[in-house]
């Protein structure tokens, strides 16, 4: 009944605050969105974005997995908006997570432990964050949060290797569940044949979904990714530490004493985790230790290979990886409600003065994340969040390309952005400005009536827009403080009358 409450609670939450305008939409939503809309009319993933030489103004859905998407659009087929669609997934996702946390720490911890779990995941400001915005962090929290689950319970391996399998196919970075159950199931004991076996059950729901997923974008979207060492290591490290102090410290005054409480934090719950998941030297006279330390024990395995995944990746594969909240949030929603349940767990052998430090700085630390998920929801919620903004619902730039600009091409330096102002397809910029790619790309402009979209913001890489247009002797059509747009001469007069 307190998994329920709690679960309620939070799904509540998220429906409270992605009320109109809400939620909150990303430049990654448009491909959600986009994606799950495409399913549903034709019957493919595709996304409303395209490269500028592409004869068709959408691509294959490739940079992103298909689960989100394809669970956006059940709802869709049935006749809901696919924001609405995906905000109702996000709240039974929240749901899930929080039930899901406070069932299983109260399982193994007593319920006072899940409901301290349910409450730090309920003021976790990385927690609120997800869910204010239409980004599939949510859903993959809420099959992380069974993977564990059935680490724990479960001794039948292909159950928490269908969970992990189900958590890749939302996020990318969560495939490195695949490689925690896997070791979950090497570990378990037998002989060496038994654990191979085990591990290979585990792991093979995601060999298979993954390979037919990354067969299917190669041959479609051209995703194939590369790799080798990426640079610009500083920033991402100096992200990194901001991330960890404003989770650890939250609603600290000053970096210094942010960054110290930090460490100081950081340091004591490890060692309380690891004290906890230990197995003893004696028999444990406690009946539900062994079940807890089993829990602790996956949780700091599923925990670890993500860190590991996600770290392997910002070295290896992608430099512009941000080490936010938002990419580490299965990270600290595993360590909060295992935090939880070792703190429960030290409570009940440590002493008065031990007692009333720990809970001293529990209430500090409930109360600094409490203090800071107000403040960033209220800020997030203030005339909207991202392309929900009062912003960009009145973009003057956007109801010039909904009136003026309907029936022509969009050709801009940010496609999410193009999309959410017209909710139509538009193709990128090229990526240089040396002589042939600039006279493809004027015959291209020319040839499907095409406007050239300057917004303030690069989503895109490619070359500067107005240099291109100074380049190819465009018209420019339209200019507002968000951005300007610009026409081939011979598009003047179907595009619109250059402003007096």
């Amino acid at each position: 009944m307190l998994a329920v409450l709690l679960g309620a609670v939070a799904c509540y939450g998220v429906l409270a605050v992605t009320e109109p305008p809400g939620p909150g939409l990303d430049p990654d939503t448009m491909s959600y969105l986009g994606a799950a809309e495409s399913l549903v009319r034709h019957g493919t993933l595709r996304i409303p974005a395209a490269h500028w030489p592409s004869a068709d103004s959408t691509e294959a859905l490739g940079h992103f997995p298909p689960g989100f998407p394809i669970l956006i659009a059940i709802p869709v087929a049935l006749g809901a908006p696919p924001v609405q669609s995906a905000r109702g997934i996000e709240a039974a996702a929240a749901f899930a997570t929080v039930a899901l946390a406070v069932w299983l720490v109260g399982a193994v911890a007593g319920a006072g432990a899940g409901a301290l779990a349910g409450a730090v995941l309920l003021v976790s400001p990385s927690f609120a964050f997800d869910h204010w915005q239409v980004v599939s962090e949510p859903l993959c929290l809420a099959l992380l949060m069974a993977t564990l689950a059935l680490m724990t319970y479960s001794s039948r391996p292909w159950t928490y290797g269908v969970a992990a399998a189900a958590a890749g196919l939302v996020r990318y970075a969560a495939v490195a569940s695949t490689g925690a159950v896997a070791l979950w199931a090497y570990a378990a004991g037998g002989s060496r044949r038994e654990r191979l076996r085990r591990a290979a059950v585990a792991a093979a729901p995601s060999v298979v979904v993954q390979t037919l997923w990354v067969l299917r974008s190669a041959a479609e979207a051209g995703e194939v990714r590369s790799f080798g060492l990426r640079g610009g290591l500083g920033a991402t490290f100096r992200e990194l530490t901001a991330t960890l102090g404003a989770w650890l410290a939250p609603s600290a005054p000053g970096a210094w004493l942010r960054g110290g409480l930090a460490v100081v934090v950081g340091a004591v719950a490890v060692a309380v985790l690891v004290r906890e998941a230990r197995p003893p030297r004696l028999a444990d006279p406690e009946p539900g230790a062994p079940l807890r330390r089993r829990f602790l024990a996956a949780a700091a395995l599923l925990a670890g290979c993500y860190a590991a995944f996600v770290t392997f990746s910002r070295l290896f594969v992608d430099a512009t990886i941000p080490f936010d909240v938002r990419i580490l949030s299965p990270f600290i929603v595993i360590t909060e409600v295992a935090a939880a349940a070792a703190l429960a767990a030290a409570w009940g052998r440590s002493g008065l003065r031990v007692r009333a430090f720990a809970a001293v700085a529990a209430l500090a630390w409930l109360a600094g994340s409490a203090l800071a998920t107000v403040q960033a929801v209220r800020d997030a919620l203030d005339g909207g969040w991202g392309y929900a903004s009062d912003e960009s619902r009145t973009s003057r730039l956007g109801a010039w390309l909904r009136a003026e600009g309907a029936g022509h091409a969009i050709f801009s330096n940010n496609t999410a952005t193009a999309w959410f102002f017209t909710h139509r397809p538009s193709r990128d910029l090229p990526g240089n400005l040396d002589a042939d790619s600039l006279a493809s790309f004027g015959r291209v402009l020319r040839a499907e009536r095409g406007l050239l979209v300057e917004f303030p913001f690069d989503l895109d890489a490619g070359a500067p827009p107005d240099s291109l247009a100074n380049r190819l002797g465009l018209i420019e059509m339209a200019r507002f403080p968000d951005g300007a747009v610009w026409a081939p001469p011979r598009a003047g007069g179907a595009a619109g009358r250059p402003p007096g």
